[in-house]
């Protein structure tokens, strides 16, 4: 049987993000228009592909997609709903581009203002090793003070600085931003984040003195989650397309 999705690496690359822009409404985790995924394209390390600023993520189609140069440049508009007269945010474009030009393994970068992600921001002790899920991040997260809604070149490029070559930056007050050598991984570990940051939250409203792992678990499991040979999600992203598929037939229809 031939797979119906055999399409160039570009068009691979456009319906993966595609995927993740549906994926993220449908999961909660979007601020309506204020967000965004961005993801390199193959025909160059220097662009990156965007959402149309003005679309709701369960709106934004492989078209709509827009091709930037990492400086921001247009290079490619996609198509467009009517009434929508901005092509990019800039401000949100900024965070993008900065990680991208940082890391070579930012192949692709989401950034939210999930509210799990947000009320663990403001926690002291950040994200505990409660639960096997938040195991999976230890000493894998950057933590990064507020800077404010519109951040100049200088704060961007301290906080790049402190993200260093973390998977994770979990931004206080603000929201968090996960990297991934691919698609399914960057999404991999923004689902995973988010999920870990929201039993971390209804653990501690509902025990009072919960019960902390022992012995040497923590370090099995991190030495798992975070062998390089594997890339995390590529097991179930194909499983997350079928989803998408039988949820919203033609979702990724032009």
């Amino acid at each position: 049987m031939k797979n119906k999705h055999r399409n160039s690496p570009e068009d691979s690359i456009k319906r993966d993000l595609t995927a993740a822009y549906r994926l993220i409404a449908d999961q909660n985790l979007t601020d309506t228009i204020f967000t965004h995924i961005t993801a390199r394209s193959t025909q160059g390390d220097d662009q990156i592909y965007i959402n149309r600023f003005g679309l709701f993520f369960d709106e934004v189609t492989p078209e709509s997609l827009v091709l930037c140069s990492i400086s921001g440049e247009v290079c490619d508009p996609g198509s467009r709903l009517e009434g929508l007269s901005d092509i990019t945010n800039p401000n949100g474009f900024a965070f993008h581009a900065v990680v991208h030009r940082a890391r070579s393994d930012a192949n692709c970068v989401i950034h939210l203002h999930s509210h799990a992600s947000t009320v663990v921001s403001l926690n002291p002790a950040g994200l505990i090793g409660l639960t096997q899920n938040a195991m999976r991040f230890n000493g894998q997260i950057a933590w990064y003070e507020y800077d404010g809604v519109n951040p100049n070149t200088e704060q961007l490029s301290d906080m790049v600085q402190v993200m260093g070559d973390k998977p994770i930056l979990a931004m206080r007050h603000h929201g968090m931003i996960s990297v991934g050598r691919s698609v399914a991984e960057a999404f991999h570990r923004a689902f995973y984040f988010n999920k870990a940051c929201q039993e971390q939250i209804d653990i501690l409203s509902s025990v009072k003195n919960p019960l902390l792992p022992k012995g040497p678990s923590v370090d099995k499991s991190l030495s798992y989650f975070t062998n390089p040979e594997r890339v995390l999600g590529e097991r179930e992203w194909p499983g997350w397309l079928r989803y998408l598929d039988r949820k919203f037939p033609n979702w990724d229809k032009n």
